[in-house]
């Protein structure tokens, strides 16, 4: 079951789902709906709406800026680093992120990447 939740962070209230139990894995597009297929059992998945899009307002950033939300989001949540799997605009804040040593990887079959022994 997906959990809607909220963040107010840098004078912008933030949207995200969270669904499962297990280790944490930040799932990064640029709006929560993106990854529309069942995700796996044994995961804490989180699905951010980035700043201007989806359900979360803000004027259109470049994705060094929204870099700098998504750390806000990990550090405010408790997170650590957790790994980054991307789609869409996700794949260039992730870039940004990768740069600042964050483990990201492409997250265009999110089930393969995972079931490869994906280590968190």
């Amino acid at each position: 079951m997906r959990r809607t939740g909220y963040l107010h962070l840098y004078g912008l209230n933030l949207v995200f789902d969270r669904v499962g139990k297990g280790p944490s894995v930040l799932l990064l597009a640029e709006e929560a709906s993106r990854w529309p297929e069942d995700l796996p059992e044994g995961y804490t998945f989180y699905l951010l709406d980035l700043p201007g899009h989806g359900r979360t307002g803000g004027p259109p950033m470049a994705p060094e800026e929204l870099a700098e939300y998504v750390v806000g989001f990990l550090v405010m949540l408790n997170l650590g680093s957790p790994p980054i799997l991307t789609r869409g605009l996700g794949e260039a804040v992730g870039e940004a992120l990768a740069e600042r040593g964050y483990r990201v990887l492409p997250g265009g079959n999110l089930i393969e990447t995972l079931s490869r022994g994906f280590s968190l």
